[in-house]
């Protein structure tokens, strides 16, 4: 199951960055960097167990199957199902669909695709399907991809507001809330403005929610990101260590001391897969040790066969065969050939970056009204 939501981020610094001259900087945010990855990687680069779950994404079809499909990916241990959903759907599709699905092992999570979608239906309908089932409430992880500003010209708050007063006190493990970085992803030369914008969204959210009169602290432990990797592995695994420093110190400037660490789901960016199925498996390998070196929550690998393919069975078991590529016998585990000072210089340049174009959109006044990045 997903921890970070468990996870207490190690005291920061509150001027790390802020109000800091030019020739302060590296010392101070290579400490900053280091206070807010603390325990992220193993020592030294060591083999470790990976600090995500493996997900799989279930596609659309007739409830039963989805359902088999879903049940196949539990099997072959799969510890995170994403179901991606293109109508809206009821009660007795959510039981069709979930039948024989053990919800305390795995962990739930719905991106809804079609126009005139309803986050809230939806997660009411789940919530109405669990309790019929006599299901514990609070032993649920997941999430439902709520997305505000991303989805309706004029954002539904008073809906998310419902929810989140629900989850945080019946669902403590349930994230309503998302930012969705992948829309601000166009490459790795340009990650500190796909970063900044991504602070910058979630800033704006807790600022609305706030105005809201619901507590920042609660909504910020129902959020969570979602970010795409693609082919520079360095440049993948800097972008997510940056982002945890990066957003500490965004909920430290909303008056938030050692928060719970941000909640990332890494997904594969398939617009950098090709046909050739070799090529995409080792591309997907190495999206499997940037998101366990970034700290992911969850990680989950598009099949190997690419973008506009469906998935075959051979694409679909190289996938389920990465999370062995981190047992020790096997040298992927074996993170010692990275260049870890190479990494952190890279990372503080990431974070020197991305924050000043962040403080260049918030003093425009944040996301909703910035055209400048």
């Amino acid at each position: 199951m997903p921890t970070a939501a468990s996870s207490t981020a190690p005291p920061a610094t509150a001027s790390w960055i802020a109000g800091m001259e030019p020739d302060q900087y590296d010392a101070n945010l290579a400490s900053g960097v280091r206070l807010a990855l603390d325990g992220l990687t193993g020592e030294n680069g060591s083999a470790r167990t990976t600090s995500w779950d493996f997900g799989a994404y279930v596609g659309t079809g007739e409830n039963d199957e989805v359902n088999t499909y879903a049940r196949e990916e539990v099997a072959s241990g799969a510890e995170a199902l994403l179901f991606r959903l293109y109508q809206q759907p009821g009660i007795e599709d959510i039981r069709q669909v979930l039948k024989g699905i053990d919800l305390k092992a795995v962990s739930l999570h719905c991106t809804l695709r079609y126009p005139g979608q309803d986050p809230a239906e939806l997660f009411r309908d789940l919530v109405r399907y669990l309790r019929q089932e006599g299901m514990d409430l609070t032993s649920i992880s997941g999430s439902v991809d709520f997305d505000p500003l991303l989805d309706w010209s004029e954002p539904p708050f008073p809906p998310l507001i419902r929810l989140l007063f629900f989850v945080s006190r019946w669902m403590p493990e349930f994230s309503v809330l998302q930012v969705n970085a992948a829309g601000f992803n166009n490459g790795v030369s340009e990650a500190d403005t796909e970063l900044a914008l991504t602070m910058a969204k979630g800033a704006e959210y807790l600022r609305q929610i706030n105005e809201h009169n619901y507590p920042v602290a609660l909504a910020n432990k129902h959020l969570q990101f979602a970010f795409t990797l693609g082919t520079s592995f360095y440049g993948d695994v800097a972008k997510l260590r940056a982002f945890r420093a990066l957003w500490s110190q965004v909920l430290e400037e909303l008056g938030l001391e050692d928060a719970p660490l941000a909640q990332i789901a890494a997904h594969t960016d398939i617009t950098i897969m090709t046909g050739d199925a070799g090529e995409n498996k080792l591309a997907l390998h190495l999206q499997a040790l940037a998101a366990d070196l970034g700290g992911a929550d969850i990680f989950f690998p598009a099949p190997a066969e690419g973008p506009q393919r469906e998935a075959t069975p051979e694409g679909r078991a190289q996938a389920r065969a990465i999370p062995n590529a981190f047992e020790p016998e096997d040298s992927l585990s074996d993170a010692a050939y990275v260049d870890h000072t190479y990494l952190d210089d890279l990372t503080i340049a990431l974070v020197k970056s991305a924050w000043t174009r962040y403080k260049t959109i918030q003093d425009q006044g944040g996301f909703a009204e910035a055209s400048d990045f």
